[in-house]
């Protein structure tokens, strides 16, 4: 038995265009980011789950809250914002799944993309995350809050790390357009 290898163009990245140097080897760091945005998209993922399983949980201490501030209670409003939280939370999962993949491909665009999202995620997150576990929190099983506190850690570090390493000159290197000439 023979190896024979794929024909021309089959297996790899396709060739420059004509005038146009072809790309260097990609460096770690690129490499690095993608694997923390896919990352951040297994947490999101994880989130979803957790939340479905911590339904009644959840529904229980808000429930306590809202009693103890003489607030009435809605079963639907928290069905809702939970099922829009999972669906957004699915939506982004993807997203950063996509922006990985142009990452690893070297396309700028899903860098920019990359940084902004980021960015706004680190606030978002972080913000978020204070408020309504500080509302919350002293009805909230010790379980449920270490493990909210340990995926917001991660979050915000993985965030920080994407935005680091696609901005380092290694990866500004790899982004920026080939030199045209021959």
């Amino acid at each position: 038995m023979t190896y024979n290898p794929p024909p021309p163009g089959a297996a790899g990245p396709p060739p420059p265009l004509p005038g146009q140097a072809p790309r260097g080897p990609r460096p770690a760091t690129v490499t690095m980011a993608a694997y923390v945005l896919v990352g951040e998209a297994v947490l999101l993922l994880l989130g979803a789950v957790v939340s479905l399983l911590a339904q009644d949980t959840i529904k229980e201490a808000t429930d306590k809250y809202l009693d103890d501030q003489n607030l009435t209670s809605s079963s639907t409003n928290g069905t809702a914002s939970q099922v829009f939280g999972i669906v957004f939370g699915l939506i982004f999962a993807a997203a950063f799944i996509g922006l990985a993949l142009g990452v690893l491909r070297g396309a700028n665009v899903a860098r920019i993309i990359a940084w902004v999202v980021s960015g706004l995620a680190l606030c978002c997150v972080g913000v978020s995350t204070a408020f309504s576990l500080a509302v919350i929190s002293k009805y909230l099983p010790g379980g449920y809050l270490a493990y909210s506190y340990l995926v917001t850690f991660l979050e915000l570090a993985g965030f920080v790390a994407i935005i680091v390493l696609l901005a380092l000159p290694a990866s500004n290197a790899y982004f920026r357009k080939p030199a045209a000439g021959y």
